[in-house]
């Protein structure tokens, strides 16, 4: 498929923004000038157009939606191409959408909606992108975590079976599984050790008791703007942040809210065994408990000061301090 770009406005705005919808075979660019283009969803692709029809200079914020993994054929392209390409969330975009009574729903359609969804959130902080060695961390990383769940799967599965062919059926499957969940955690260690910038940093987590070798690469595949954010953002990332909700005379609790719940999952249960065996930590979590904060409270705060005290220690290279 050749790119197809038709002009409907200005191309050399001096503040232009520009919407990407990512399909799988395809995308549609949309710019705030009017223009629309359709390429092919590859490398080769998409530099033509943004180096040649379209003018990257002129480009000053640009937005694309997450879908699991076809827009990374743009990221890359936005990389090399140093283009303020900014990947947010579906519902984010169709919120905006919603706002502005465009309830239809076509590629074109979402493409422009992105496009000024791009010019409203201009100001908006852009978060990095993950390097080649990070994407595939986290793809390894969650297979990892595919794998165990299909093994929860089958033990549970193994414990209710009375057949013997099932039975069997039921052993083989969990041998198999096994041993892919230690090729999969070989082939992670391998790609932390690697890799200078993350062995460092994989230390350096783990130099914070509570914080184990599959947390520590948790944090590296799942959070790669750890240490590069403060503090409040970086606990919004991962949805620890207290979310206040205040109105009139309403006076509601502030709760969490968003953020990466796989990671927040884990960290939670991290911050669990930090409050027992790091005693800084312990000392924070017990100072909540008594006074008379809830266990669940207490341990979701104590989550928090984990994120923010791990953020520090990689922005400053420097491993955690008992005192």
């Amino acid at each position: 498929m050749g790119a197809r770009v038709s002009s409907g406005g200005p191309s050399s705005a001096a503040r232009n923004f520009v919407g990407v919808d990512v399909s799988k075979s395809w995308v549609d660019i949309a710019d705030t000038g009017g223009r629309k283009a359709r390429v092919d969803n590859n490398v080769a692709a998409l530099i033509g157009v943004f180096t040649g029809s379209w003018s990257r200079e002129a480009c000053a914020n640009m937005v694309c939606e997450a879908t699991g993994g076809y827009e990374r054929a743009l990221m890359q392209v936005a990389d090399a191409l140093g283009l303020p390409l900014r990947r947010i969330h579906p519902n984010r975009a169709r919120a905006f959408a919603k706002a502005r009574t465009r309830l239809a729903k076509t590629d074109a359609i979402d493409a422009e909606t992105l496009a000024a969804f791009a010019a409203f959130t201009v100001d908006e902080e852009t978060l990095p992108h993950k390097s080649p060695q990070q994407q595939e961390l986290a793809e390894m990383v969650s297979r990892l975590g595919q794998l165990k769940d299909q093994r929860q799967s089958e033990s549970c599965r193994a414990k209710q079976a009375e057949g013997e062919m099932v039975r069997a059926s039921l052993k083989a499957m969990l041998d198999f599984l096994e041993e892919q969940i230690v090729a999969v955690q070989k082939a992670i260690d391998a790609a932390i050790a690697a890799d200078p910038v993350l062995a460092r940093n994989a230390r350096l987590l783990r130099s914070c008791k509570g914080i184990g070798p599959q947390t520590a690469q948790a944090i590296l595949a799942f959070l790669p703007e750890i240490g590069t954010l403060n503090r409040r953002r970086i606990a919004a990332l991962v949805g620890v942040a207290p979310i206040t909700r205040r109105s009139g005379s309403s006076m509601n609790a502030a709760h969490i809210e968003g953020g990466r719940k796989h990671l927040r999952d884990i960290l939670f249960m991290a911050a669990l065994t930090a409050s027992t065996h790091n005693p800084p930590c312990k000392t924070f979590y017990n100072r909540l408990r008594t006074n008379g904060k809830p266990h669940k409270v207490a341990l979701i705060a104590l989550t928090r000061k984990l994120v923010t005290t791990l953020n520090a220690i990689i922005k400053s290279q420097k491993p955690f301090k008992t005192a």
